[in-house]
């Protein structure tokens, strides 16, 4: 992992139930009807010497619930593969599981994507809060480009929304929280690893 693991050590245990309600107060919660149990990937006692990170990545990864099927055990944190753009639709793929995160906060339809890794080739089309727009991505091999999380935080902005993108890179995976800034700030208190995805807002890029 990219973030100094000897900064886990200064940490003193904690539970996961005291977790999940610290999580809970920066607007960071289970779904209904998920038990803990479920999502658990590890030891009790890893959860509980590195508090938060690993809890994270459970709660943002999927898991299989009844009939095989796999379901997000949460819609405010999102436990992503970057090396993950191999073929056309996989935009696609991640707008949509953006558009269930973000609910009633943008109204995104008519998700189109196309990608053509050898002419090095790749955009997003989409109807968000009835304007179209097209978002063109860099090609780099599989890996997903992190922009779509600065184009979705901005159309938020246009929304008038006060909830944005906000990541963390983890070796190949990146930690993606949906919050509000005041959340956010919450939440570095916990684990400072989280930058907003959109770096524009009051800054040069905004007024450009």
């Amino acid at each position: 992992m990219r973030f100094a693991m000897n900064w886990f050590n200064k940490k003193r245990k904690v539970s996961i139930e005291d977790q999940l309600i610290q999580l809970h107060r920066t607007g960071i919660t289970l779904k209904i009807n998920t038990p803990i149990e479920n999502i658990l990937e590890r030891e009790r006692r890893e959860y509980e010497r590195n508090p938060y990170i690993f809890l994270l990545m459970s709660m943002g990864s999927e898991y299989q619930a009844v009939e095989n099927s796999l379901v997000h055990p949460s819609d405010d944190v999102w436990y992503l593969d970057r090396e993950c753009i191999e073929d056309h639709g996989d935009y696609s793929r991640i707008v949509e599981r953006i558009a269930g995160i973000v609910g009633n906060e943008l109204d995104i339809t008519n998700i189109y994507d196309v990608l053509n890794i050898e002419k090095n080739e790749a955009f997003i089309s989409l109807v968000a809060n009835g304007k179209v727009y097209k978002f063109i991505f860099h090609v780099e091999d599989d890996w997903l480009d992190m922009s779509i999380f600065m184009h979705m935080s901005k159309l938020l902005k246009e929304r008038g929304s006060n909830k944005r993108f906000y990541h963390s890179i983890i070796d190949q995976h990146v930690l993606i929280v949906f919050l509000s800034k005041e959340q956010w700030v919450d939440l570095n208190k916990l684990l400072n690893i989280f930058i907003p995805c959109y770096l524009g807002e009051g800054g040069e890029e905004e007024q450009k």
